[in-house]
């Protein structure tokens, strides 16, 4: 390999640290799209074992979850709306007793 007379290292190290510090990240990065596999083998468990027509339960199964998560997102903004608003009022009046001083 041919080195850098300037650095001493060889060329393309940087490229090669930068490639397996990457890898290394990814390794330790937790996975956040990836459903629990146990959270989905008992869905397919409770499923499999029900008569009728499975993807008929997936799809109902599916619409409760994206139902509750609608709820919570709800839910959450009302909250957050709630939280931005006591700070802005609390800025506010901060700002108000600053003038009267």
């Amino acid at each position: 390999m041919k080195k850098d007379p300037m650095t001493k290292s060889s060329y393309g190290q940087e490229l090669l640290d930068s490639i397996s510090q990457r890898i290394q990240d990814y390794g330790t990065i937790s996975h956040k799209g990836i459903i629990a596999d146990n959270s989905v083998k008992h869905i397919a468990r409770r499923i499999s074992i029900q008569d009728g027509n499975k993807e008929e339960m997936i799809k109902e199964y599916l619409d409760e979850i994206r139902r509750n998560l609608l709820l919570n997102i709800t839910h959450y903004e009302k909250s957050d709306t709630s939280m931005r608003s006591e700070t802005s009022d609390d800025i506010t009046d901060d700002a108000q007793k600053a003038q009267i001083l």
